[in-house]
């Protein structure tokens, strides 16, 4: 299922009041207020990865909430009130490949709360709320571009609340959303446009909280956003006549407030201030897309690549997702077959033995069975996919020559039908391509980061050294794993694209052993939890990976992308990016 996952925003900005659009060409456009006056600015800005490469700010007209749509035609739409009052203004603006040149400003109604949406026939669908202090009266208008103004046709009253958005598809599909007046509840509209009115269907609630706003795809693909309490929420559905399908439950994606939201070409981009009143502008985005078989559905362009020519989601301490007393070692907040279907295809997993049972752990935490693990990497391999997944076991806890032929039974048992056992002739592991390994479905790729793997050897138990090991002539699997140790990340940072620009793709100890893979850990190592220091490194992983060289001065990619908390840092997102594959 196709589905968006904004996860954790970066400043691009300072001001209030952000509105945001985007179109098929991968151009974003925003719009907001200053601080605490009433000028308004507007920055542009392209698509980079799975991040925005943004202009300058620049001044373009005085007022108070603004908002922006625009289409695929070279056409922005901008909306606003006055400074005090409460006259509508409306500007026509010409996208070109660096900016917008604005037309002048032209009053159209009265009201305040203004919002807009074009297509790309030149059809524009405005609302906004009644400026009287005795009404909560909601109006819309529908218009048509005309050069460089807009003829709109007469406003019409279609509901009541407040802070209306809307969104428009090139089919005439509208979608309205709306806070109620009384109680933090939002509410949706779906409508059509009909000549010079909307065909709108009754309201229905669907989140609790304030200020929403909706973005539309020609697919009739629905998302919302709004904010609660200093968070902000998201919800994807489908338009089913006049209602939505909701696809989810409301999930909680950031902190901030009154948030925006635009989508073309399946990449969404949302903008939002701050929770606080410091005035900061973030913004992030988004594939619609199907992460849980991003592979799959990319084969056309991933297929001949090695395992080596692949940048992969990777989570680290995969399996500390547990609460209760857990929670002091936790670092995902998702299950196995969570991640999986999150798009995650390299697992860290650290094997213990009590005595009676295999668990996962983390120091002195412990973590779920190895059963549960194992039971949720067989349900997501028998719905079918084509996938290719690396489950690193390492970090062995009281596992010897005992006990470790019980833990190479338990893994077999549950995950055996779906091991990678065999590699193409006179290659190594990772000089096989994903076509080698999925032709024939999931492909669970077992690496075994302990020498037990050498002393015990058995098919489908691949034996997994780091880069500096002395033992790396006797691995299928070599990479270079080193953790930077620090909780700055800025010194992270500095310390992991060192690490990298250094990386020759040679093991340490013999440099006539390829080291197969390069690992960027994009982790903090806090003495406490995780959460929190894992936020800013999280924030900057997409912005970082176009700082990062694609190539470093030995030709070598970054192969996997270890993050905490992975749905947060977009991690499968960049990954693709990182690919150079289509957005599908």
């Amino acid at each position: 299922m196709k589905d968006v996952f904004f996860g954790l925003a970066e400043q691009y900005d300072t001001g209030s009041i952000p509105s945001v659009a985007i179109n098929a060409s991968g151009q974003v456009l925003e719009v907001h207020k200053n601080e605490e006056g009433y000028k308004l600015y507007y920055r542009f800005g392209n698509l980079n990865k799975a991040t925005i490469s943004w202009g300058a700010s620049h001044h373009y007209d005085d007022g108070n909430t603004p908002a922006i749509a625009m289409n695929n035609r070279g056409v922005a739409v901008e909306v606003h009130k006055n400074q005090a009052g409460s006259t509508l203004y409306y500007h026509v603006g010409d996208v070109t490949s660096n900016g917008v040149n604005w037309h002048g400003s032209h009053e159209y109604d009265s009201g305040i709360e203004p919002n807009v949406a074009v297509n790309d026939d030149g059809i524009v669908v405005e609302v906004h709320k009644t400026q009287s202090p005795f009404s909560n009266g909601l109006y819309y208008h529908v218009g048509q571009v005309n050069g460089n103004k807009v003829d709109w046709h007469a406003s019409h009253e279609y509901d009541s609340g407040s802070v209306p958005q809307v969104a428009l598809n090139n089919n005439g599909y509208v979608v309205e959303v709306h806070q109620s007046q009384s109680k933090s509840k939002v509410w949706y509209h779906v409508g059509r446009v009909n000549g010079s009115k909307i065909d709108f269907g009754s309201s229905h609630e669907f989140g609790s909280g304030t200020a929403p706003s909706v973005a539309l795809t020609d697919d009739e693909t629905v998302i919302a956003v709004w904010s609660q309490g200093g968070k902000l929420y998201q919800r994807q559905g489908q338009i089913n006549g006049t209602q939505i399908d909701w696809q989810s439950d409301a999930i909680e994606f950031d902190d901030g407030q009154r948030p925006s939201v635009g989508i073309a070409n399946n990449t969404a981009v949302q903008v939002h201030p701050s929770e606080t009143i410091l005035y900061g502008l973030w913004y992030s985005t988004s594939l619609l897309t199907n992460r849980g078989s991003w592979m799959q559905d990319r084969l056309g362009e991933l297929g001949n690549k090695t395992v080596s020519e692949l940048t992969l989601p990777a989570s680290h301490d995969s399996g500390m997702y547990k609460g209760g007393l857990a929670v002091f070692g936790k670092t995902q907040d998702l299950s196995i077959k969570g991640q999986l279907e999150a798009g995650v295809r390299y697992f860290d997993l650290r094997p213990k033995w009590t005595g009676s049972k295999f668990v996962i752990y983390h120091g002195p935490i412990t973590g779920p069975d190895l059963s549960e693990v194992l039971a949720d990497i067989r349900s997501y391999c028998q719905q079918g996919h084509q996938e290719l997944a690396i489950l690193k076991f390492s970090h062995f806890d009281d596992i010897n020559s005992d006990n470790y032929p019980i833990f190479r039974q338990q893994v077999e048992d549950a995950i055996g039908s779906w091991m990678v056992k065999t590699k193409p002739e006179g290659k190594r592991l990772a000089e096989g391509t994903l076509n080698d390994y999925v032709k024939d479905g999931c492909a669970m790729m077992v690496a075994i980061g302990n020498d037990l793997a050498i002393e015990q050897p058995q098919q489908g138990f691949w034996v997994y050294k780091d880069w500096d090991s002395d033992a790396v002539a006797e691995a299928d699997l070599t990479v270079f794993d080193e953790y930077s140790d620090k909780i700055s990340f800025s010194a992270m940072k500095q310390d992991q694209f060192r690490k990298f620009e250094e990386f020759t793709g040679k093991c340490k100890e013999d440099p006539s052993v390829p080291c197969d893979l390069f690992l960027l850990s994009w982790t903090l190592t806090p003495p406490t939890a995780v959460w929190p220091v894992s936020k800013e490194a999280n924030r900057a992983l997409g912005s970082a990976m176009v700082e990062l060289p694609e190539k470093n001065q030995y030709g070598k990619i970054v192969n996997l992308l270890y993050v905490d908390y992975v749905e947060y840092a977009r991690v499968t997102d960049v990954a693709i990016a990182q690919n150079n594959t289509n957005q599908l």
